[in-house]
């Protein structure tokens, strides 16, 4: 064995020399990379419970422990080389099939690329069941202290900071890593990503949070909307193993304190909004984001990464076209950004990753370009007035002064549908359409925006969406599927796990409308989000709301439209309908825009009919049930 020589000071005594062993050599690096060595078909696999310090969430006199299945090369533990872990915790994995587990209940199989792929290049991968599911004990909170303080703890286990068991009750040390961890998750996976980074917990050195929650608040309502009727006791209903009595009556008190009824914002919800600890986050972030998620909203990410950038959190993002989805989706596209970014935050190898562009995006045709920072370099917010003529088919969207010409439109009991946004030059009364001029070249926004509205309602609630939307003909993304009859292995494998998966493509038509961006308000909660007030038909009220996050290109003679539409305020309580008035002169859309914006200097109503009859997404899912059945097959 090599020797190294280290001095050491000892008080009252001389200087002298001791004998300390070297590291073993990494076979598994070459060069700044890590590259597939070691045999995963004799990985070990091992289960154990770690204990939650000072925490009995469950209430029932034990300490709370959580449910760790591991799997890491045994080749480097019998050369005694520690690894670094990624960590995957989920709410779902009681919906595993039982043959992924052995006879004495450890995990076989994981369902997942990430243990095929990096397990042989040296890296152990860890999963997590949550505080109060599947086999974990303690319960689930959704979003906030049992949750996170559980989840965190192996990490503080990986460090020696807490103490853990074997099933046989027998001790477990992590005397095989190193200490260093990273988290990584599709949706919940993901969420619980962002909030132990909140912690600032010592040994988390990156997380890689995917189509994640940063505002369970935000999450579940639209500025002051409930988007569904009692989600958050479903949520905990669904995801609760219901081992206590304790846990199980938290579904009611849960929902009850999310005050659905009013949709307002109180202190209940601060735990779980992970914004507000962004000061503490020491762990580095990769976000991963759809651009056509209405599940998690891309609201969550983007307030998220602002708040991470205010504080040079070192960051990178991936942004593509799609919906609910894992960034494995697009495959080597994806593969290829991740490797490097755990090789050097995990295995601390100088590969330059954080030299390499920022942002990952992808066009609106399907292409993937890097860049060097996001939101795009000279995006600047640039407020666009609001116009409409008496009598006029649609209204102007630019950066002259509006008109006073006030604009009414009505709703019905049910919510609109994007098909509301096609022919926006046919009169309608159940929108306003404000369009820009035909651009002369292109126009970029990237970034979050704003909708700033006066308005009077002739009821006593309504709510008020507001789309985006690109009014031109292109090809553009329609989705990512898999390739029939392909199969490429990622990794490792065995007979129960492969590691093999069809390759994906991306898929493309042409379309002349895409709704770039929806995002919902209540306009009696105009004063504030922590109180709701009945309106009065008499009075003019001014609301301002932010926009969902989004990064789209404009073409050379395309149209920015806006379209607001009237909506019902709170799933739970009955809606007949009501009419919106609006002063444009005291409205207006504030975008982060770079690029060509002379074209949006004036804005001229459209004489002729605007070509618009085909969307280039479908509708949005809005059933509960099925958006659950999203975020689990995310994970997946």
């Amino acid at each position: 064995m090599a020797l190294v020589l280290v001095a050491v000071v000892v008080p009252g005594a001389s200087l002298y020399a001791v004998a300390a062993p070297a590291e073993p050599a990494r076979p598994f690096v070459q060069g700044s990379s890590t590259v597939p060595v070691y045999d995963y078909a004799k990985a070990i696999h091992e289960r154990v419970q770690v204990d939650v310090p000072k925490l009995d969430g469950d209430a029932n006199g034990i300490t709370d422990q959580v449910t760790v299945d591991i799997i890491r090369p045994r080749e480097a533990a019998d050369a005694g080389i520690d690894v670094p872990v990624i960590i995957q915790a989920s709410p779902y994995y009681a919906s595993d099939p039982a043959n992924y587990f052995d006879g004495v209940g450890v995990r076989q199989v994981y369902g997942s690329w990430l243990d095929n792929y990096f397990v042989p290049r040296g890296y152990a991968v860890a999963f997590v069941d949550m505080p109060g599911t599947f086999r974990s004990t303690g319960c689930s909170d959704v979003g906030a202290d049992l949750e996170v303080l559980g989840t965190k703890s192996v990490i503080d286990w990986l460090n020696n900071r807490t103490s853990a068991h074997k099933p046989d009750g027998s001790v477990a040390k992590a005397d095989w890593s190193t200490g260093k961890a990273g988290m990584i998750g599709v949706s919940w996976n993901g969420t619980i990503a962002n909030s132990v980074a909140s912690t600032g917990v010592r040994g988390l050195q990156t997380i890689v949070p995917i189509a994640a929650i940063s505002s369970w608040y935000d999450y579940t309502r639209g500025f002051g909307v409930p988007f569904y009727d009692e989600y958050m006791g479903f949520l905990h209903d669904y995801v609760s193993n219901d081992a206590s009595p304790r846990c199980a009556a938290m579904t009611n008190e849960i929902e009850q304190d999310s005050d659905t009824r009013t949709g307002s914002y109180s202190r209940w919800w601060e735990p779980r909004n992970y914004r507000l600890d962004a000061s503490k986050v020491k762990a580095s972030v990769y976000v991963v984001h759809g651009l056509g998620d209405e599940n998690v909203k891309t609201r969550q990410f983007g307030e998220w990464w602002d708040e991470l950038a205010k504080r040079n959190v070192p960051r990178k993002i991936f942004l593509h076209q799609g919906v609910h989805l894992d960034g494995f989706s697009f495959r080597d596209e994806w593969v290829d950004k991740l490797h490097p970014w755990f090789d050097y935050w995990l295995q601390g190898l100088n590969n330059g990753v954080m030299q390499t562009p920022q942002a990952t995006v992808q066009r609106e045709d399907g292409s993937f370009v890097d860049e060097a920072r996001w939101p795009a370099i000279g995006a600047r917010q640039t407020t666009l007035k609001l116009s409409k003529a008496a009598g006029a088919k649609a209204g102007g969207l630019s950066i002259a002064t509006a008109s006073s010409d006030p604009v009414s439109f009505t709703g019905t009991d049910k919510e609109s549908a994007d098909t509301v946004v096609l022919d926006p030059t046919t009169q309608r009364t159940d929108r306003a359409v404000f369009l820009s001029d035909p651009l002369e070249k292109a126009v970029r926004v990237s970034g979050t925006g704003k909708v700033s509205v006066r308005v009077k309602v002739n009821k006593v609630a309504a709510g008020i969406k507001a789309r985006l939307v690109d009014y031109g003909t292109a090809n553009r993304y329609v989705n990512v599927t898999n390739v029939p009859g392909t199969r490429v292995c990622w990794g490792g494998g065995n007979a129960l796990d492969t590691g093999c998966y069809a390759q994906t493509q991306i898929n493309t038509a042409v379309s002349d409308t895409s709704v770039v961006v929806r995002s919902l308000a209540d306009v009696g909660h105009y004063k504030s989000l922590y109180s709701k007030e009945s309106l009065r038909s008499d009075r003019w009220y001014d609301l301002s709301f932010e926009l969902n996050a989004d990064d789209v290109v404009f073409a050379e003679g395309h149209r920015l439209g806006l379209v607001l539409t009237v909506e019902p305020d709170n799933p739970s309580i009955p809606f007949a309908g009501a009419t919106i008035t609006l002063d444009p002169s005291r409205s207006s859309l504030t975008l982060p825009l770079t690029g060509y914006t002379a074209a949006l200097q004036t804005a001229e109503v459209p004489q002729a009919r605007v070509p618009s009859t085909r969307l280039a997404q479908p509708e949005p899912e809005k059933n509960p049930v099925e958006l659950m059945k999203q975020m689990v097959e995310a994970s997946r």
